[in-house]
């Protein structure tokens, strides 16, 4: 009990680096998985995707066209003359990529009848859906795409590359914009729009650009645009750059997961203060969800499951139950634990059941009586050829003595509901006699534990009926499928006998901390169960 109050107050103090480390050792498997299948997925994409060859074009602007003389300030600084210089060079840019000299490209190249330029680009679909373009205008837009125009550094020089499927395609266009832009150039120069030039010392910029060419080709002219250096076939693919992107998706997916485990185990933390606040009552322990096609959920097995498979975490949360039980203070002598939910369907039965069967094994005399007169599941699990039960003896003013059974492997005892053939008994009424108070006072005088499994107090009145003859309670609801207010009304129909609540049970989920490496199934379905909570706090 020390331990379990050390574990609550642990978990209430905060979200420190433990609890990350725990979120993500829990839910190692699925977050080392999703990131190698991301990578792997990305990968066969990528594959698919054809290499693209870039070729570059280098380009000399002429250095000589200067803006008129700045002030002797302006000078100083040397801001003026630096702008001046990218506005030229930015202008160069947009007359490299004007419709006009694309246009000439498309027309020399006949690049309206390549298959590469017959398809829109993706960029164009998005902007202009419905257009319908001609193959001119397509294969423009293609060429812009494709097409990437910057300036070296702080130089006149002009770095223009283009991206194709293919190798020499791509250097015969780049040097076909470049050879366009050079002849465009000699046109207006030709036609009287030189412009003057200012002497002087040479700006910063030419400078570089006296550096650039030093590397890139001769120094000896100056004067005019010109190619510094052709487009050379690529040999080598520039994208894409299959390993890079496939490292990005694989990270990209790591740090979503590591995200996801943190904030599934931060919801798990929470969720045992969210249980005393909404239900008022402590949290006693978890029980993990069954699977769908789990054979023992719909047999005897599962009733027994705390002896059938003692170190499974169902049997861990049986036992925690226990031992709080064991710690709450009760009436002396023999005590009645009354197992009950708010709506059918949530394995109450099957918990009293373990919990009888515990007690039996630790030693006590316990007896597990099925007072589930409408469904009767641990009758029909447990003792499927039943003739005879509490109310069919309750009927016969029979002793109830006469028809409990004893399980020779676990010493635990058992009183069915009823056998098979009607009973003409109205059972609110029947759990309110004389009668039935007397049987449960002579089987207290018998047993050291009786576990009484009640049908859901939703569903009939019988379970607040033998909440007056109850000791201890204990509410049992699937926290992820029963709306929240619904399990608020039904522990509100225990009235008085609401100070008999040892604590909730919370059904369907996991709440072990040592349980070890969660499947990747069972984070999946962590996530599901955690994103339908909104849903049901509004339909309750």
């Amino acid at each position: 009990m020390a331990e379990q109050k050390a574990s609550a107050e642990s978990r209430s103090a905060g979200f420190g680096l433990a609890n990350v480390r725990l979120a993500v050792v829990k839910r190692a498997k699925a977050v080392a998985l999703l990131p190698i299948i991301a990578a792997l997925a990305t990968l066969a994409i990528v594959a698919l995707i054809p290499d693209r060859y870039a070729a570059s074009v280098l380009i000399q602007i002429d250095p000589r066209p200067k803006p008129p003389v700045p002030s002797e300030e302006s000078t100083v600084s040397g801001q003026p003359a630096f702008e001046a210089e990218r506005l030229a060079i930015d202008q160069q840019i947009e007359v490299l990529r004007s419709p006009s000299l694309v246009d000439r490209v498309v027309e020399d190249l006949r690049l309206g009848s390549d298959p590469e330029f017959q398809t829109r680009p993706a960029f164009a679909r998005i902007i202009a859906p419905t257009r319908n373009a001609g193959p001119e205008i397509i294969a423009r837009e293609m060429l812009a795409a494709g097409l990437t125009i910057q300036r070296v550094r702080n130089s006149f020089l002009i770095n223009v590359r283009f991206a194709s499927r293919d190798a020499e395609k791509a250097a015969r266009i780049a040097n076909a914009l470049a050879a366009q832009y050079i002849a465009q150039g000699r046109a207006g120069a030709s036609n009287g729009d030189a412009r003057k030039t200012r002497p002087g010392e040479p700006t910063a910029s030419e400078k570089v650009f006296a550096s650039l060419l030093a590397q890139y080709g001769p120094t000896h002219t100056l004067s005019g645009a010109r190619i510094v250096e052709g487009a050379q076939v690529p040999r080598q693919p520039a994208g894409p750059k299959r390993m890079r992107i496939v490292l990005i998706a694989a990270a990209s997916t790591l740090a979503l997961m590591l995200a996801i485990a943190v904030l599934l185990e931060r919801d798990a933390l929470l969720r045992m203060r969210n249980v005393e606040q909404m239900l008022a009552c402590p949290h006693m322990t978890s029980l993990p969800a069954a699977a769908p096609d789990d054979v023992a959920s719909m047999s005897a097995r599962r009733a027994r499951l705390v002896i059938a498979e003692p170190a499974c975490r169902y049997a861990d949360a049986v036992r925690a139950a226990c031992r709080e039980l064991a710690e709450r203070p009760h009436v002396e002598g023999a005590r009645v634990i009354l197992v009950t939910s708010a709506l059918p369907g949530e394995g109450a039965e099957l918990f009293a059941s373990n919990i009888a069967h515990h007690l039996a094994m630790a030693g006590q005399t316990s007896l597990l009586v099925d007072c589930d007169f409408h469904s009767k599941g641990l009758t029909h699990q447990l003792t499927p050829d039943c003739r005879n039960g509490l109310l069919d003896q309750i009927a016969g003013n029979a002793p109830v003595e006469n028809v409990i059974l004893r399980d020779s492997l676990t010493g635990v005892h058992f009183l069915p509901a009823s056998g098979p053939a009607p009973i003409a008994l109205a059972v609110p009424a029947t759990l309110r006699s004389v009668e039935f108070t007397a049987a449960f006072q002579h089987l207290k005088a018998r047993f050291q534990t009786i576990v009484v499994s009640a049908p859901p107090l939703l569903q009939v009145p019988d379970a607040q009926a033998l909440a007056d003859l109850a000791d201890q309670i204990v509410f049992l609801t699937a926290w992820h499928r029963t709306p929240r207010a619904l399990a608020k009304k039904a522990l509100a129909l225990l009235d008085a006998n609401q100070r008999k609540l040892v604590g909730a049970v919370l059904a369907d989920i996991s709440d072990d901390r040592d349980a070890g490496f969660m499947s990747f199934a069972a984070m999946f379905d962590e996530i599901r169960r955690a994103a339908r909570i909104p849903a049901l706090d509004r339909a309750a």
